[in-house]
């Protein structure tokens, strides 16, 4: 098990993942690479299309295609204080394009698996031909052929190769995320799944936050998330925020939301223009400078393993924003902002301010905090409760990936 492990003397830092927890077979690489956070919260942020490694041992060659134009790139780099801010996040080490962490096990063609006793491919909710759903062949649990329609597979993938795909690399890290969250459930009464994704700009809107339409989180939580990436920070910046269009949440939001046992998941999807130049794959300088104020400086290319900054340094936390809601917080950024030339370079800080925001938002949100003044929202935005209700119900455990609930929309 890979561990980015955060230098400090608080409990929640030495929190680990062992293999025989995730269901690791002996000898194996570890699909993922899990960062403690820094204090404790019921806050979990996933990565799960961000890996670039294809296993030395995997019986299928490297498919001859850029995994980055593959891969939500470098999306983690806009969460450099996760950790500091008491998020635990988990990273998916190798590309999707070896299988595809948010799609259900039997999220498969029968083209592409001919001897697969039971595939069930799902289509997506904007693809649409004529009022039918066209065929689905790709963009499932695995993948035929890459961005830019470039072959992946010279023929079908065995039944058996993919229960193998599955127990290796699926299975631990859908593992990995049901434990830290019942660790949550078992501190707090209550914990929280987000799940962070990047989109093309060639889709409508800049913020896409999915909560699979309602069925995944409480309405207080989905209503708390959509003020924290509304409301305009010190920049003045106005992006465009959508709620479950085209976006609702993929199988980890399905499969782990369940606010009924007080499990909240969430989904944002960032525009991937406003963090960096598309065509080079290169971070945006506002991005990389953010992430080097915290003691990082992995390339756009690269998501490599890190160990997060101590909290005591100097630059880490609060050297660009400072602590959320601070006073500190709005000069810093207001300083940074004069010293950009041109709006490009304003859009970048105000999506970091913005991220920022809605892990703070999740990482703190408590039904036991007293009830406080809320901050004035964006026009047009509604504010939510002060007090969200996140207590678990005393129903029991919860059952990841149990059918849905009646009274869960499935959209």
């Amino acid at each position: 098990m890979i561990i980015d492990s955060l230098p400090t003397d608080d409990a929640a830092a030495s929190e680990v993942l062992t293999d025989a927890e995730i269901g690791l077979d002996p000898g194996t690489t570890a699909p993922l690479h899990f960062t403690p956070a820094a204090t404790w919260s019921p806050l979990v942020i996933s990565f799960p299309h961000v890996g670039l490694e294809w296993p030395d041992d995997e019986h299928q060659p490297r498919p001859t295609v850029d995994f980055a134009r593959n891969a939500d790139l470098a999306v983690d780099h806009l969460y450099p204080d996760a950790a500091l801010l008491g998020a635990a996040t988990v990273r998916a080490r190798f590309s999707r394009l070896l299988i595809d962490l948010n799609r259900a096990p039997d999220d498969v063609s029968a083209a592409l698996v001919p001897d697969h006793p039971a595939p069930r491919p799902r289509q997506p909710p904007w693809a649409s031909t004529g009022g039918r759903s066209p065929p689905v062949h790709n963009r499932g649990l695995i993948w035929r052929t890459a961005v830019g329609n470039v072959p992946i597979f010279n023929g079908p993938l065995l039944y058996a190769d993919l229960r193998l795909r599955l127990r290796r690399y699926y299975d631990p890290y859908h593992r990995a995320i049901e434990i830290l969250l019942e660790r949550r459930l078992a501190r707090f009464g209550y914990a929280v799944l987000l799940e962070a994704h990047s989109m093309p700009s060639s889709v409508p809107g800049d913020l896409v936050l999915g909560t699979f339409e309602g069925g995944a989180c409480s309405p207080e939580l989905e209503a708390l998330a959509l003020v924290a990436l509304s409301t305009p920070g010190p920049p003045g910046v106005s992006l465009a925020v959508r709620l479950n269009d085209p976006y609702r949440g993929g199988e980890l939001v399905r499969k782990f939301g369940r606010p009924e046992h007080g499990i909240h998941a969430l989904q944002l999807e960032v525009n991937r223009a406003l963090y960096m130049d598309e065509a080079s794959l290169q971070l945006r300088p506002e991005v990389s400078r953010a992430t080097n104020l915290r003691g990082e400086s992995p390339p756009a290319s690269s998501l490599s393993a890190r160990s997060p900054p101590s909290s005591s340094s100097p630059s880490s936390p609060s050297s660009l924003w400072g602590k959320p809601g601070s006073a500190a917080q709005r000069p810093q950024i207001a300083s940074a902002i004069s010293g950009a030339k041109a709006a490009s370079a304003v859009l970048p800080l105000a999506l970091l301010y913005r991220v920022r925001s809605l892990v703070a938002a999740l990482a703190t949100v408590s039904p036991r905090l007293a009830p406080a003044a809320p901050a004035a929202p964006a026009p047009g935005v509604p504010c939510p409760p002060a007090n969200p209700t996140l207590v678990a119900s005393s129903r029991g455990t919860a059952h990841f990936g149990e059918p849905l609930c009646r009274r869960r929309p499935r959209g």
